[in-house]
């Protein structure tokens, strides 16, 4: 069985190696790079890696895909999405959670 120390620690190696994330809009097959705005353990244990997504086009766009990197640029998470963003003022706040636990 893992320990806490074992658990602590795969919490520890996602806050420091995921660097980036990258976002494509109107499936476009064109990613900008987005930075991890905040980086934090929740109150339940798992830990959480948000970006701010704010897209510098008029009009309306979707949000089509998220995914964030590694250090070494390595995919690491790969999200399908379809969230709508109507006008250039706005923007979403976007939060991957991970939760490590045994089962």
């Amino acid at each position: 069985m893992l320990t806490e120390k074992a658990f602590d620690s795969f919490k520890t190696f996602v806050e420091t190696n995921i660097a980036y994330a990258k976002v494509e809009f109107d499936k476009s097959g064109e990613l900008e790079r987005v930075a991890i705005h905040r980086r934090e353990r929740l109150k339940d244990g798992r830990v959480a890696l948000s970006l701010s997504i704010t897209p510098e086009k008029s009009g309306e766009t979707v949000v089509t895909r998220v995914q964030l990197y590694d250090n070494n640029n390595d995919l690491w998470a790969d999200k399908e999405e379809d969230i709508l963003l109507k006008d250039v003022q706005e923007g979403v706040l976007y939060r991957f959670s991970f939760d490590f636990r045994e089962v």
